[in-house]
């Protein structure tokens, strides 16, 4: 198809992205030769559940936005804008982090800026990626519902389609906007570290702000409707939700009102529009000296030190001294802890509550198995010298062992600080709890061992971790080893068989030696 499109247009240069990102779905061929294995079949039974479950959901929320419409109301239009808020500022997220890696991760802008296309077009097709790449969880997300609604007689609800693509538009513009801002202010260096560091922590507050009701409720609900309901309430009476304010236009797009949703679309279209116009030129200057810049700051001069003796130990130090030069990574993954602050203000609130104190174990073991992941993921698959360590002579398994060591370390390091805190409020739960996180990160450190596959540590900053279905099991067992834990805490012997089901998944991943370094071989 793209040999009868114009060449450097922008319809021309869109066919070629989605060629390049085909490419990079279709994965490798050595990949495609391995055939379907008993984990490859339970990892897409898995996935297959996930999808039955969002459709079930969403068919779910149908039914129930079906015998309860969504009705005008000075309160309705606040969630609703509220809502759309809380949306942006998760896009804004992703699309901060897809404007980074536009201009740092991958390195084939030097060569299209010095070719005879011009930089608007460059930029239309990066922006129009980047939109289309922000939005399309949602369009997944909300299609069973908005599908499940127009067939029981709700076609209004299809407006979301429409109120996302605009959102969508907003976000990558904002995007774009800060991380040129910051690019001019603090230099490119500096931006990229930055840049990620304010995504997570602008992804963060959207969590934070879901979690104020929590923070601000009465204790009793009979004492009165709390600080955050009267907030609300003298909001909801203010005269931008009433009727005719610009408060209600969201609520009235959603209603299947064609002005308010016309007007935002052409709104987000035609600031994407002077966003390219107006930053097409700066986006070439500075996509030129993010290149310049690749070659990294200069290596620090420091006193030579003996080497440890042991091969465990000398694979430890290397593994923990190449996670503490890489700031951005580390940025990354502490970002992390920004989550635990709703959750201790809710364990604090709720010391007295069983249930409370059982879903704050709960979601610290989930914690500690996606550290435990991730950074065993950058130590194992990640490794800058796979041939060089193959080579080496000795077994591959106690080199994957020191570097599943090395892995946890900082990981059950940063989960220590919650343990700490769940330590005062519930003493008594804080072992099993840790047993838990110890649990779940290890099956996650497992999980990596035998499903390793050579890859870059600028992959995880992009946001990939190998295949996505070991990511969708890791997550699942991660899951079921905080659900064991929150069952445990409250005192039930059914939190066995969760318990169970996270080591019978963790076993079918297992791959032998031999399989691990064929896989690796031929990656």
């Amino acid at each position: 198809m793209i040999r009868f499109l114009k060449a450097g247009s922008v319809p021309w240069l869109l066919a070629h992205e989605v060629r390049l990102t085909w490419r990079g779905m279709d994965g490798k061929s050595a990949e495609k030769k391995e055939g379907l294995s008993g984990s490859k079949a339970v990892l897409i039974l898995l996935v297959g559940v996930g999808l039955l479950g969002l459709v079930g959901g969403g068919v779910g929320l149908a039914f129930l936005v079906w015998r309860f419409p969504l009705g005008p109301g000075s309160m309705a239009a606040l969630i609703a804008t509220g809502a759309m808020g809380a949306i942006l500022t998760l896009m804004l997220t992703h699309a901060i982090n897809a404007s980074v890696q536009a201009l740092y991760q991958r390195g084939d802008l030097d060569l299209l800026m010095s070719s005879p296309l011009k930089p608007r077009v460059v930029l239309t097709v990066r922006l129009a990626a980047i939109a289309a790449t922000t939005g399309l969880l949602y369009y997944l997300l909300v299609t069973p519902f908005v599908l499940a609604a127009w067939a029981l007689g709700q076609p209004h609800w299809l407006t979301l389609y429409g109120l996302i693509a605009g959102l969508t538009l907003i976000a990558t513009t904002m995007g774009l906007g800060l991380t040129m801002a910051l690019f001019s202010l603090i230099g490119p260096r500096r931006t990229r570290v930055v840049a990620q560091i304010t995504a997570g922590v602008v992804g963060a507050s959207a969590f934070l702000a879901s979690q104020v009701y929590n923070f601000t409720r009465p204790r009793d609900d009979g004492e009165g409707a709390g600080a955050l309901a009267e907030l609300f309430q003298s909001w909801a009476a203010s005269d931008a939700f009433q009727d005719g304010g610009w408060g209600t236009w969201a609520l009235r797009a959603l209603l299947g009102e064609a002005l308010p949703l016309i007007l935002f679309v052409a709104a987000s279209l035609l600031m994407f529009a002077v966003t390219i116009r107006v930053l097409a030129r700066r986006f070439a200057e500075n996509a030129a000296a993010a290149v310049g810049d690749r070659s990294g700051p200069k290596p620090r001069r420091v006193a030579d030190r003996a080497f440890a003796s042991g091969l465990t130990r000398v694979m430890v130090q290397k593994e923990l001294r190449l996670l503490a030069r890489d700031p951005q990574l580390l940025s990354q993954v502490l970002l992390r802890l920004l989550y635990l602050l709703p959750l201790g203000f809710i364990l604090f609130r709720n010391a007295q509550s069983g249930v409370g104190v059982a879903f704050g174990a709960g979601a610290v073991v989930i914690m500690a198995g996606q550290l435990a992941g991730s950074f065993s993921w950058i130590t194992i698959s990640a490794e800058d010298s796979p041939e060089l360590l193959r080579s080496a002579p000795v077994q591959q398994g106690r080199v994957d062992r020191a570097k599943l060591y090395a892995a946890l370390i900082p990981a059950m390091g940063l989960t220590a600080l919650a343990l700490a805190g769940l330590a005062v409020i519930a003493p008594l739960a804080t072992g099993v709890v840790l047993i838990g996180c110890l649990a779940a990160s290890a099956s996650a450190g497992l999980i990596n061992i035998w499903r390793q596959k050579p890859a870059q540590r600028r992959d995880f900053q992009k946001g990939s971790k190998g295949s996505i279905l070991v990511g969708i099991a890791e997550f699942i067992v991660g899951a079921l080893w905080a659900i064991a834990t929150g069952l445990a805490v409250a005192g039930m012997i059914w939190a066995v068989l969760p318990a169970a089901l996270a080591v019978g998944f963790t076993l079918m991943l297992r791959r032998s030696p031999e399989k691990i370094a064929a896989a690796a071989a031929l990656s």
